[in-house]
């Protein structure tokens, strides 16, 4: 019988002594740093993976849960194929239950752009062999039913499936340890130290660590830690909104997105909910950093944008002025996040939902919570080992997307350190496309 919820108290104690050297060295206890840690420990390399708040406190935990190669950009696709096979095997290896379902992704489209967009993307999907493949309104049915209203027809990849962000960064992180790595809550990094061009040690709140490898996966944090190396990442954040309804009857067991919202219906009948791919912006001065890479595409997409002049402006000018945030300090900021759902989403995600399902006529959201997403202007992370500082690997700028690649991101990296090079080609997503001007327009920019 797989264990259900990892337990936070089988993680590394508060008291532990700090170690002065590991073989590498992990900012952000994401599900990135998290599955990084376990790959590495299983191949016997000592892994200290470091949070400036807590493991998985941050967008791992708050995610939809596809588990999807549908619909990405085209580098993804593979990395995805390969990541789909691990997910099928994942409960097992890790011993925890993951609420893995491989019931499929169903995209239904509702007006001819959707449907043009759809047909389209089945060329990437037979590039690569997918087995991705479009509806009509008969078979959209045998996957979802009782669905009212048009649809001129649906993409579908079966081989698709969904997970629970909850469950599965804290089951790595357990199972890391349990295989000889070690995590330190509430201890950021400060710093990197450089000798001869190459990763020499970690400066953080507890110590320094000698190590020659330092993974940089520290979510929406990440350009700012990179920019202590003289390296300039254009990403941006933005805040992503998610809702959990009451259970109700069952719809479909697809990863679903069409007639304006996205689902996903839990084994126990609750509905992960959200409201079309809005997502809120919170306009700080840190906004004018990089703009210009991000502005065509907030034209372009501008429907899937609001935004806000709050108190993270307000929060951000305060954090600026000088002596408020020790210089050293500021890498840090801001610490531990929690960002705020946006409400105005709730009735409108379920007026939605109960037109489309008339059989879910009594669903309500019983939870709502909010999500840092990080973002680069071409829509695909970065997954690198840049040249210009040996020892050095970056995994960041996932686009909202990135909770599905977690496994294989963990691997890759893991070989790259081990191994010397990734068993898959990273072409694509290496950090330098910034500076080279090989970035492409993405499909979409979450």
């Amino acid at each position: 019988m797989t264990t259900t919820y990892p337990l936070h108290a089988t993680l590394t104690p508060a008291d532990e002594p700090f170690p002065d050297a590991a073989d590498v060295v992990i900012a952000g206890a994401g599900i990135m740093g998290c599955a990084a840690a376990y790959y590495l420990a299983r191949r016997g390399l000592k892994a200290v993976v470091l949070d400036k708040s807590r493991i998985a406190g941050q967008q791992s935990t708050r995610a939809w849960g596809f588990v999807r190669q549908q619909g990405r950009e085209a580098a993804e696709v593979p990395l995805m194929m390969a990541s789909i096979g691990m997910w099928a095997q994942l409960e097992t290896e890790l011993n925890f239950d993951l609420e893995w379902r491989q019931g499929g992704c169903l995209y239904a489209a509702t007006d001819e752009s959707d449907w043009a967009s759809f047909q389209q993307w089945i060329d990437v999907a037979r590039q690569y062999g997918l087995d991705t493949r479009t509806l009509d309104r008969a078979q959209i049915d045998a996957h979802v039913s009782g669905m009212q209203g048009t649809a001129l027809g649906a993409l579908y990849t079966p081989s698709d499936g969904q997970a629970e962000p909850r469950r599965v960064a804290p089951a790595f992180a357990a199972r890391a340890i349990e295989a000889g790595a070690r995590f330190f809550e509430g201890c950021g990094v400060l710093a990197i130290e450089r000798a001869g061009g190459a990763i020499a040690g970690v400066v953080t709140e507890r110590g320094t660590i000698r190590t020659r490898h330092f993974v940089c996966a520290a979510g929406a944090s990440s350009w700012q830690l990179l920019a202590t190396l003289g390296i300039a990442l254009p990403q941006q954040t933005v805040r992503g909104t998610c809702m959990r309804t009451n259970a109700l009857p069952p719809v479909t067991a697809t990863a679903f997105w069409g007639g304006g919202v996205g689902i996903r219906q839990r084994a126990n009948g609750t509905i992960n909910l959200a409201d079309e791919m809005q997502v809120d912006v919170d306009m700080t001065l840190g906004h004018l950093r990089a703009l210009s890479w991000f502005l065509p595409e907030l034209w372009t997409q501008r429907d899937s944008f609001s935004f806000h002049l709050n108190d993270a402006f307000l929060r951000d000018l305060r954090d600026r002025i000088p002596g408020v945030v020790p210089a050293r300090e500021r890498v840090l900021q801001p610490r531990d996040p929690q960002p705020q759902p946006n409400r105005a989403h709730a009735p409108r995600a379920l007026h939605k939902l109960r037109a489309l399902f008339p059989a879910l006529k009594d669903a309500q959201v019983v939870e709502a919570w909010g999500g840092l997403i990080d973002v680069l202007p071409d829509g695909i992370p970065v997954i690198d080992a840049p040249s210009q500082i040996d020892g050095l690997l970056v995994a960041t700028g996932f686009c909202g997307h990135g909770f599905a690649m977690g496994p294989i991101v963990g691997r890759l990296l893991a070989e790259w350190i081990d191994d010397g090079q990734p068993s898959l080609d990273l072409a694509a997503f290496r950090l330098r496309r910034f500076a080279d001007g090989t970035t492409q327009r993405p499909r979409s920019m979450l």
